[in-house]
């Protein structure tokens, strides 16, 4: 099962979302980074209904000082894993790391609170008042820490002759003293500290798992993301987007999509987007099962062992292997799974467009009936027809042409385009390529001979 840091470096729709999450601390993008592909259906469903709580909270408070608060709060978290690892290992913290277990237990404290008092408990903290209380002696509650004379009479009293002597031999014997005695109270205060080192671990993991549901929680608000709903049956999508085509162009036409656990053969068009449609299933399923919404009016999602990809992959070409393997070994990758009993969704991109049409035409087939065998959801583009394998064909409706008052260019091309799909019954697949070229005004003797060599 692949990490989340290798769906972000092949996804380039999941990088952006990944990217534009706006944490508060450091701990926020470190939860992100552990964050894994859930298969469970509860272990998801659970995720989901947490992160719709955090949506709930967040409107509810919108308008008032609590999220700020709760952001301040947030802002002011360092990452403290390697005190946690002193503590454990029984190592005697020194006086930076003390005040960095002080300020941190007070900031869980304040977190707490300011979740309790407005009625959200999701997100569980450990009380972590006996470790504030044993940092803070004086009990001032204030984000500092030195070794307090409270600590210990002697320590005081030590201090009082330090303030008091103008003998100087005298004052360095004190100091020595005073240094000894700090040294005997850090070692204390860490032997102490290290019976909760496991539970303020647990609240520095919890503190990035609240930074994450709120930078999340508002992405959905920004896109108007979706909760998707976990189903044993079809995949099925209402209004599916992809927020970097929308962002680029300012909208996107919605695509209706429904997966059978069967290969579907997907036609149309250049620049009718099919690439996109496959990049854009595989960036509502990646969220999903990383526990996120999904870009979508409505998503129902069965749930996969992984997402598997064929749709280029420059970094290998770019280390000597020519496009056609690179190619074969990602559709060898996705069969060697399949045959091994993984639930996989797999999404390939004009399959054996490199090669010859004869051969291309074979490999398709191959494929596809290899994946109507295992009863495979596989989203597979092309551009060939007379394709005599039986399986289900999705049409992308592509350019309206008819009843057009205005003229067809280059600039508003994508304005005539109609990306949502129709059920294909027959092997044919849409001729528009010279049409698309007269558009983009290509050389009228080049069309003409084209066109003569078609009829």
């Amino acid at each position: 099962m692949a990490h989340i840091k290798t769906h972000i470096e092949r996804q380039s729709a999941f990088q952006f979302m990944t990217d534009e999450l706006q944490f508060s601390s450091p701990m926020g993008r470190k939860k992100l980074l552990h964050r894994r592909f859930l298969t469970d259906p509860f272990e998801l469903q659970m995720e989901l209904e947490i992160q719709q709580a955090v949506v709930d909270f967040i409107e509810t408070h919108h308008d008032t000082p609590v999220l700020a608060h709760l952001t301040e709060q947030l802002c002011q978290v360092n990452d403290i894993s390697q005190t946690f690892v002193n503590l454990v290992d029984g190592n005697t913290l020194d006086d930076i790391q003390l005040f960095e277990v002080k300020k941190f237990s007070l900031i869980c404290w304040k977190v707490a609170k300011l979740l309790n008092d407005n009625g959200f408990d999701w997100i569980p903290f450990h009380d972590l008042s006996v470790v504030i209380d044993t940092l803070d002696p004086e009990k001032n509650r204030l984000p500092q820490f030195h070794i307090y004379s409270a600590y210990k009479p002697e320590l005081a009293e030590i201090r009082k002759k330090i303030d008091q002597s103008t003998d100087e031999e005298e004052l360095a014997q004190l100091k020595w003293e005073e240094a000894q005695l700090e040294d005997s109270i850090r070692t204390t205060l860490s032997k102490r500290l290290s019976f909760k080192a496991l539970q303020i671990q647990e609240n520095l993991n919890q503190i990035g798992y609240l930074d994450l549901l709120l930078a999340h929680a508002e992405q959905i608000r920004h896109w108007h993301l979706c909760k998707p709903t976990i189903t044993d049956g079809n995949s099925q999508f209402k209004g599916l987007f992809n927020p970097i085509v929308k962002q680029n162009t300012g909208k996107f036409q919605g695509i209706d999509i429904e997966l059978k656990h069967v290969p579907t053969l997907i036609t149309g068009s250049n620049m009718s987007g099919k690439t996109v449609l496959l990049k854009t299933v595989g960036l509502a399923q990646t969220l999903c099962q990383f526990g996120f919404f999904v870009p979508a009016e409505s998503a129902e999602i069965a749930l996969v062992d992984d997402i598997l990809f064929s749709i280029g992959d420059k970094q290998s070409e770019m280390n000597g292997l020519s496009s056609f393997a690179v190619e074969i070994l990602n559709i060898d990758k996705i069969i060697k799974a399949v045959k091994e009993g993984q639930r996989i969704l797999a999404l390939v991109d004009e399959l054996a467009r490199t090669t010859n049409p004869e051969e291309g035409k074979a490999l398709v087939s191959s494929f596809v009936q290899i994946m109507s065998q295992h009863q495979v959801d596989a989203l597979i583009t092309t551009h060939y027809s007379g394709l005599d394998t039986p399986c289900r064909r999705l049409r992308v409706k592509g350019l309206k042409i008819k009843d057009n008052e205005q003229q067809i260019t280059p600039d508003n091309i994508n304005q005539f385009m109609d990306y949502s799909l129709v059920e294909n019954h027959t092997d044919d697949v849409p001729k528009e390529a010279v049409t698309i070229a007269e558009i983009f005004g290509i050389d009228e003797e080049f069309l003409q001979i084209a066109k003569e060599k078609l009829s």
